[in-house]
């Protein structure tokens, strides 16, 4: 049996994980995330089209152990989720959750909650998936006081199932085997994914998204409108100066700053769209609206620019 995983599905599951276990987050605040698969079989073979992060886990002060809450929102979730996969001849073909700082294994509740998935697909998954072993390249020590597993190409996830579902809850469970589409090789893949563990923590907040993505986009717009500003008031003090052989040389540096600062946002821009499908389910339909409208007033704003350079050109 192989578990076949997209490019993409690979990168939401490392993104949607570090949003609540981050760097910028303190350890003790650092939160689970819960996820489903959709796909299909294809003999023994588990092939993953799509995966959708559902929740994060909440914690609670009388709770002794982790435990998942499941708002109405969720089980919504699930619904139109099977919905849309049916429609495609897909279903849920396993699920997955983080183990941020902590070590790659199958708890009691996270094999109860696989049973349930193999109860009704005996193909289905259960991937774990731990932030700092990606990043670090270790595992957590068997014992307390042993070192650390030093690791190789390791992608920070195992997967899981029961191999005689029939047997019941205590029957053996393995590890399956996985391929992950879209990059060279494992030492390719592990050198790309740490790289966007570092994008993603700078630029993918676990709250307040909209606000966090609005600013950004307001304080580039308002940096670019000064810097079209601030380059015709540079010419114009040129030519009070009686220096207006410098203006062609002057204006093309402004413009190259300019473009420089194009560029850029519009890479964070398109970060901003990716990220939009690494956001929770139940979180899309109120965020992204909103947050595709307010990139719409970046767009607005660049559109403009070539005229507004142009009208500087002729200016002077």
């Amino acid at each position: 049996m192989t578990v076949i995983i997209p490019k993409k599905v690979y990168l939401t599951i490392i993104a949607s994980t570090i949003r609540f276990a981050s760097t910028r987050i303190p350890y003790d605040d650092w939160l689970e995330v819960y996820g489903i698969f959709i796909g299909k079989n294809k003999g023994n073979d588990v092939i993953i089209s799509e995966v959708y992060p559902i929740t994060h886990q909440k914690k609670r002060p009388e709770d002794i152990i982790d435990i998942v809450y499941w708002s109405t929102e969720d089980y919504e979730s699930f619904a139109i989720i099977d919905d849309e996969a049916f429609s495609r001849e897909e279903f849920t073909v396993g699920w997955f959750h983080s183990h941020p700082g902590m070590k790659i294994m199958m708890t009691h509740l996270d094999l109860q909650t696989t049973f349930n998935y193999q109860q009704y697909n005996p193909l289905a998954i259960s991937l774990v998936f731990n932030p700092q072993r990606l990043i670090r390249q270790t595992e957590l020590a068997d014992k307390k006081g042993d070192p650390e597993i030093k690791l190789k190409n390791d992608p920070g996830f195992e997967i899981f199932r029961f191999l005689d579902v029939n047997s019941g809850l205590h029957s053996e469970y393995i590890k399956a085997e996985y391929k992950i589409e879209g990059f060279d090789s494992m030492e390719h893949l592990v050198q790309e994914a740490k790289k966007f563990a570092i994008e993603v923590t700078n630029f993918f907040p676990m709250d307040k998204i909209f606000k966090y993505y609005k600013k950004y986009v307001e304080d580039r717009v308002k940096q670019l409108n000064s810097l079209v500003t601030g380059t015709e008031e540079y010419l114009k003090t040129l030519v009070r100066q009686g220096e207006s052989g410098r203006i062609p040389e002057v204006l093309e540096n402004q413009k190259k700053e300019i473009r420089q600062n194009v560029a850029e946002t519009f890479i964070k821009v398109g970060n901003i769209k990716q990220y939009m499908d690494f956001l929770e389910y139940k979180e899309r339909e109120s965020t992204i609206p909103k947050v595709l409208s307010i990139l719409s007033k970046w767009d607005e704003t660049v559109s403009i620019l070539d005229e507004k350079l142009a009208e500087l050109s002729k200016k002077f």
